[in-house]
């Protein structure tokens, strides 16, 4: 029986209602509309991210700057919270370096594991000479755009399949008063009462 149905189309079968055709369209409208502009918002707003990281990564560069400093004290060789992935841990350790004005400088820098005291390592200082993160590189950059974009095609996408749902709804409330209205004409005929 449903291999019946399915061959002779969803517009001609007769047990079709005028409320079926619409919301085939209505969701098939809906869907093509979702999906042209998640992809357009998401792109959109990928590309805004990854210009606003840039800029930041810009202002960072010029904000800080890179300084050779010597290591105080051996670092740990191993780590309960070194992972498998084989990135490499790194763990604080007092550090020296000498600022601008030629004054020599102690803080907590992080350093590979295993690192050797009277060895030297780079660290990221700001305009004030306090220690800091590195600039954003260009897979951070593109990292955070990827995740804006995505994020912002699966909002739009999201709404669409509410208005799909709240198409769906208004539809079966349509198609329940029908059936209601046709039920009470015929019941009576149906039961014999009158």
């Amino acid at each position: 029986m449903s291999s019946a149905i399915w061959k002779r189309g969803w517009n001609t079968h007769p047990l079709r209602r005028r409320i079926d055709v619409l919301e085939a369209r209505l969701l098939l409208l809906l869907c093509a509309a979702a999906v042209g502009c998640a992809s357009m918002i998401g792109v959109a707003h990928g590309w805004a991210a990854y210009d606003h990281q840039r800029s930041v990564a810009s202002e960072q560069r010029a904000a800080r700057h890179l300084e050779r400093a010597l290591v105080l004290r051996d670092a740990a060789r191993s780590s309960p919270w070194a992972d498998e992935s084989g990135r490499t841990e790194r763990v604080p350790v007092p550090v020296r370096w000498t600022s601008a004005s030629g004054a020599h400088v102690t803080g907590q820098a992080p350093v590979p594991l295993g690192t050797q005291r009277g060895e030297y390592t780079n660290l990221w200082l700001d305009r004030q000479g306090h220690i800091t993160s590195a600039p954003a590189g260009e897979g951070d950059m593109w990292t955070g755009a990827l995740a804006a974009g995505a994020g912002s095609a699966a909002v739009v996408a999201g709404v669409g399949a509410l208005a799909g749902l709240g198409v769906r709804r208004v539809c079966n409330r349509r198609r329940a008063a029908g059936w209601e209205a046709e039920w009470s004409r015929v019941e009576p005929q149906w039961s014999r009462r009158t």
